[in-house]
């Protein structure tokens, strides 16, 4: 072999050792590539998830039972501090053997038509020594499209 064929065959060994490193940085770098592809995909589907919660829960209501003592007269308050409107709402006292309730009230006020948001309903509870603290409450009501929905919560004097 002559000095030019020899320095031919280093020259293009050596371009063959650079191409293949050169190759497999490039796969590296393609599959980095294409995992980062797969993470900003996820990335967005959970924004456009989180972001169509969000919407939903715009037009939701969202309820908060209380029972208030004001001057001598104790009241159950049931108050829509959501953005969305509840039709049909009842109100139900659970295992409650001694109702503090007036069942004239009850029946007037519930169910109730619409509560829309920001507003909120009064009951008169006749509460005495002998009452519970603590009372279960259980609320439902329908959203606009007639999904029903139900929540429980337990105020305390």
């Amino acid at each position: 072999m002559s000095k030019f064929e020899t320095l031919s065959l280093l020259v293009s060994a050596l371009a063959a050792i650079i191409s293949t490193v050169s190759l497999m940085r490039t796969r590296k770098l393609a599959k980095e590539h294409l995992e980062l592809e797969r993470i900003t995909a996820e990335l967005s589907r959970l924004q456009i998830e989180s972001i169509a919660e969000e919407k939903s829960n715009r037009t939701k209501p969202k309820f908060n039972v209380n029972l208030t003592k004001l001057g001598k007269s104790y009241n159950f308050y049931i108050s829509n501090t959501g953005h969305g409107s509840a039709y049909n709402v009842n109100f139900e006292l659970v295992d409650c053997e001694d109702s503090p309730l007036s069942s004239h009230d009850l029946k007037d006020k519930f169910p109730h038509q619409e509560i829309k948001a920001n507003s909120r309903v009064k009951l008169l509870a006749g509460i005495h020594t002998g009452s519970p603290k603590k009372y279960q409450v259980k609320l439902t009501w329908e959203s606009e499209n007639g999904e029903k929905y139900e929540e429980m919560f337990w105020p305390t004097i």
